[in-house]
């Protein structure tokens, strides 16, 4: 294993797992930098600090089928439409569609890759680097108790309406609620995440929370939300129900 990668610092950076179903995929991520993935089946959070890649039965008897074997850091992200992915087939029937466009690094071969032993129809999945490195099935790169989840559905309870993936820059906010003046991003990760973004898109706003702040402090997470919408205006997006319990 790379010395980096025992870093604890690192261990805990963010895994998307993607589903790769044409080998011409993961040859054009390997040789040109970048894979895509269609905004309608996007999963809900789709920023990650790095993209793994789940080999399916369409690598046939190929020794990485039904495998994680392959990885690497993301560096940002794109919404552009397929045409202008792949204009060599501008008259495909989706060439219109919006892709998400994720550029990457070189791919990185797993020392123990990853096999689907015991459960091979794999959607995406959000885990950590850590998780990856260790797994010995990808049943276990699933978590039940990741951060994202818990902010997300304590926003919907308290009457707002969270939005995945808006890019805000060169990489997407988890989170995006509307407001009156503007937008608000909440990015759930670490600290440094927040240094790819150099200057914000107009009337944006990002807030930065941590898995361990959302996990000890989710109250304290939405009473910093609710007071950046109140600086911008108060939120657009809201459902019927009961005033809003932040305390």
């Amino acid at each position: 294993m790379d010395f980096a990668y025992t870093d604890p610092h690192l261990q805990r950076r963010t895994v998307l797992v993607a589903v790769v179903n044409q080998p011409e995929d993961l040859r054009r991520a390997a040789s040109d930098g970048w894979y895509r993935v269609p905004q309608r089946r996007a999963p809900r959070r789709i920023g990650a600090d790095y993209l793994a890649f789940y080999q399916t039965g369409a690598f046939g008897a190929q020794e990485e089928s039904h495998t994680i074997t392959w990885f690497a850091p993301v560096q940002r992200y794109h919404l552009v439409t397929r045409a202008e992915l792949l204009p060599h087939e501008a008259d495909h029937p989706r060439a219109q569609d919006y892709y998400f466009r994720i550029d990457i690094g070189p791919l990185k071969r797993l020392d123990h890759p990853v096999p689907a032993a015991k459960f091979r129809r794999v959607t995406f999945i959000h885990t950590t680097l850590d998780r990856l490195l260790r797994a010995q099935d990808i049943t276990e790169l699933r978590r039940d108790d990741d951060p994202f989840d818990a902010l997300w559905q304590a926003l919907r309870d308290n009457r707002l309406r969270p939005l995945p993936n808006r890019l805000v820059g060169d990489w997407p906010a988890d989170i995006a609620l509307r407001a009156r003046h503007g937008y608000l991003g909440i990015r759930c990760g670490d600290d440094a995440d927040s240094l790819r973004d150099g200057l914000l898109p107009e009337r944006w706003r990002l807030l930065q929370m941590g898995p361990s702040q959302i996990a000890t402090d989710l109250n304290g997470c939405l009473r910093q939300i609710a007071a950046e919408l109140i600086d911008l205006g108060g939120a657009l997006d809201t459902v019927a129900g009961p005033p809003p319990k932040l305390g």
